[in-house]
């Protein structure tokens, strides 16, 4: 059985876009990459809003240029191996091997797909994830807080929601992002 995590990167104000849509402070150090590598790694199955689709789908064909970094390349076949369900009313296709459209978010089906699950499910995108948080399917929250104030933009959290977190770990890497994981309820 695996279990449901929903993790961003997020400013300190909690924000995971700024006020224009942009993404540009984002960028991980080398440190914070290979940690994410390895967390793709062990990611048994990927759900994705429309908007962290379109941003993760670079990794299934980057420039070559990129693969060169052992971490971009790491990242990069680590993803390509990992199944993928993006969420999306708009999209009517997607175009990437081991990748599934669903045109809403269907809380029983993806309770299912994470009960089946041979490891962590991994869920992306902060609207997207208000879903799963409301219904009481996402088990962990990982923030990873990046030291940047954006003062708006699309919250990490949605508004109204509530419940109880557990602090499991934290960690720091060398740019000044903190890892920070909870257990939910």
């Amino acid at each position: 059985m695996g279990r449901l995590s929903y993790g961003m990167l997020v400013s300190l104000d909690g924000y995971v876009r700024g006020p224009d849509g942009s993404l540009d402070w984002t960028e991980p150090d080398a440190q914070l990459h290979e940690h994410f590598n390895r967390i793709q790694a062990a990611s048994a199955l990927e759900v994705y809003g429309r908007h962290m689709w379109e941003t993760m789908r670079y990794w299934q064909d980057p420039p070559a240029a990129d693969l060169e970094s052992p971490q971009y390349r790491g990242f990069a076949q680590a993803w390509q191996d990992t199944d993928k369900v993006v969420v999306s009313r708009s999209l009517s296709s997607v175009d990437a091997p081991r990748t599934r459209l669903w045109s809403r978010l269907d809380v029983g089906a993806l309770r299912e797909l994470v009960a089946s699950a041979a490891g962590d499910v991994s869920i992306s995108g902060p609207t997207l994830a208000a879903g799963a948080l409301r219904a009481g399917l996402v088990d962990e929250v990982r923030a990873y807080v990046i030291p940047h104030v954006l003062g708006g933009g699309l919250r990490f959290l949605p508004d109204g929601y509530t419940t109880p977190l557990r602090l499991r770990s934290e960690r720091r890497f060398a740019g000044g992002t903190v890892e920070l994981v909870y257990d939910v309820g």
